[in-house]
């Protein structure tokens, strides 16, 4: 029988990688005089299904930040599941929801997929490698051709072997998007097919921290960990088509009001499983309801969207108003099949002026499983013109958000090996605020949130579904400050305080902040654009949440603690032209500045890590 580890293991390898980088990065500076670079802001342009209008995407082509591909996961390794450290905005669409999936890091959502127009042929190819065999490869592919129609290509393929017993990961990410627009603007589409997997093993965390905190240098390896056979397996799949047509035959600068009507279907096809072989003897679980040698759990969701739109645009005015309707039917298969059907409405509005958008948008289920949710956003974007010497703008952002939602599925009703549960928890009341300001010129930006959730959703100390009763108040501020001294000397900063009306259910630390200092200049007759320095990320005391691999959620624990502890890494980044590179070392003073480096409990990160990597742009 094939293994486990086998079967996630990726068939590609990197280990020629660093004698192929030093060539290619060779061979590029020989050549840097010759290679196209393009530098035109608006040869790639791009927007999502949730706007039609296609805005300047930028050319990533700067090194700044290149070597922060990843962020940091509280469960230690990439392609597995990560809490969230820190407070959001947060707004997700209406209709049935399973529940989040705690892999924020690693998943492409639908509204994460771009429908892109370019000047010509555009490529990015990455490759990284690292410790623990640590490999990355990924691709993006876009082209217009004469006749308007655009196709795209979107791949990423990851994994590793981490530091701790049982921590492989491997990652596919896959989308192909394509948009038209006729000669005439008249009528169009866009459309797109999206695949996720994740599949990584399982330890439950390990068993006992205390060999660690006193002997950091122990290899990781050696620790006993909670389950010993247990891994996971995620594949979602989501097809979108939306052609639209202009009911208006002609339009030119006179015409007055612009009908069109748009049809959008979408389908998801999502499966969960969690399998482990061994659940008795661990020890790990406590409850069996199905199985005591083995747990072989699954979901499977299907989801049917189907959605006419109106659209009235009234041109002298600047003035957008969409009116629409669309049918969810979405199937569940667990222990049990469930059916849910919904019927929603939905409205824009959008008023456009030379320096300020306000967008109205509100979305209502009027029948269905979900009948009577609700949510009305206004979004309002200002641009203010600072003092004559400024190049740009000072950009305002304001978002506010009212919203009553079901509970997600997970919460009312769940049926597996280790988990069964039937509620009846009522809907979920949620009013949010953000304020934000970004100014280019001062290298300055900053902002504030604010949220209040009535009947609040989390996981008790058993791990299981459970609602707040009264309202949860969460609050957030940052300040992020760039300097430049002397051309030469970079320092970056960042800081972030939270704050929650309740510790004891959100479980988030009170502080955290980034900071980045180092040396940058163009050498080698400006051929060369060179970063070497050292940045750090730091997060303050808290009570973190636990894992529970079985229902791949997180759940309130009191016993560990988490945070208080610097991570730096070193790196040098450098471009030559259409060629970037890094090189790396995660968590360089490990084992130096403390020993308990732990986001997650149970969950440690990863020791000191050496990492390289090159990205080409490509534009013929």
């Amino acid at each position: 029988m094939v293994s486990f580890f086998t079967q996630i293991t990726p068939t590609y390898t990197f280990q020629k990688l660093p004698a192929l980088l030093v060539l290619l990065l060779v061979c590029s500076f020989v050549n840097a005089q010759d290679v196209k670079y393009v530098t035109d802001p608006s040869y790639l342009q791009a927007h999502n299904s949730a706007s039609s209008t296609f805005e300047n995407k930028g050319l990533d082509t700067t090194i700044r930040n290149f070597q922060n591909y990843y962020p940091r996961n509280t469960n230690g390794h990439f392609g597995v599941p990560s809490a969230s450290l820190l407070l959001k905005y947060t707004k997700r669409s209406m209709g049935f929801k399973l529940y989040d999936l705690p892999y924020a890091n690693d998943l492409i959502r639908d509204e994460d997929v771009l429908f892109y127009q370019t000047k010509g042929p555009y490529a990015s190819l990455t490759g990284i490698a690292g410790t623990r065999k640590e490999e990355w490869f990924r691709l993006l592919f876009s082209h217009s051709f004469k006749n308007k129609v655009n196709l795209t290509v979107v791949f990423n393929r990851y994994g590793g072997i981490g530091f701790y017993k049982r921590q492989q990961s491997f990652t596919n990410n896959f989308y192909t998007s394509s948009n038209y627009t006729s000669s005439n603007g008249r009528a169009g589409y866009n459309a797109y097919f999206l695949f996720n997997k994740l599949k990584h093993q399982e330890n439950g965390g390990i068993k006992n921290d205390t060999a660690f905190l006193n002997k950091p240098t122990i290899t990781k390896e050696l620790l006993p960990v909670n389950i010993s056979a247990g891994r996971r397996t995620n594949r979602q799949m989501s097809v979108y088509a939306n052609p639209w047509l202009r009911l208006n035959k002609t339009e030119d600068s006179t015409t007055l009001l612009s009908h069109f009507i748009d049809y959008e279907f979408r389908y998801h096809g999502d499966f969960y499983s969690y399998n482990d072989q061994a659940p008795a003897s661990d020890g790990f679980y406590k409850v069996f309801y199905l199985d005591t040698t083995r747990t072989h759990d699954s979901t499977h969701v299907l989801q049917f969207h189907n959605g006419i739109n109106y659209t009235l645009r009234i041109n002298p005015l600047k003035l957008t108003a969409k009116i629409g309707y669309a049918n969810e039917y979405t199937i569940v298969h667990q222990h049990n099949d469930s059916l849910i059907q919904n019927n929603l409405l939905l409205t824009n509005v959008t008023y456009t002026r030379k320096r300020y958008v306000v967008n109205l948008n509100s979305h209502y289920v009027a029948t269905g499983s979900n009948k009577q949710d609700y949510q009305v956003e206004l979004a309002n974007n200002l641009m203010l013109k600072g003092p004559s010497k400024w190049k740009d703008p000072i950009i305002l952002s304001l978002k506010l958000m009212s919203e009553q939602r079901h509970p997600d599925y997970i919460y009312n009703q769940w049926y597996s090996n280790h988990f069964i549960w039937n509620k009846s928890f009522t809907p979920v009341q949620t009013q949010q605020a953000q304020l934000d300001f970004y100014s280019r010129d001062l290298w300055l930006s900053g902002g504030a949130m604010i949220q209040n959730i009535k009947n609040y959703l989390f996981f008790n100390s058993l791990a299981r579904s459970d609602q707040y009763d009264g309202t949860i108040q969460n609050m957030s501020f940052y300040l992020k400050k760039d300097l430049l001294i002397a051309k030469h000397l970079g320092f970056d900063n960042s800081v972030t305080y939270q704050y929650t009306s309740d510790t004891n259910v959100v479980r988030i630390p009170s502080w955290a902040a980034r900071s980045a200092l180092y040396y940058q200049g163009n050498l080698f007759r400006k051929s060369l654009w060179l970063q070497i320095g050292f940045q750090g990320e730091y997060y303050s005391r808290f009570t973190s949440y636990a894992y529970m691999p079985a229902t791949n959620v997180y759940y309130l624990q009191s016993t560990n603690r988490a945070g208080n502890y610097p991570f730096i890494d070193f790196f040098l980044t450098a471009r030559i032209k259409p060629v970037r590179f890094f090189v790396k070392i995660d968590h360089v003073f490990q084992g130096l500045l403390g020993t308990n480096y732990s986001l997650g409990s149970g969950y440690l990160q990863a020791d000191r890590t050496f990492k390289f990597g090159v990205n080409w742009v490509f534009f013929d």
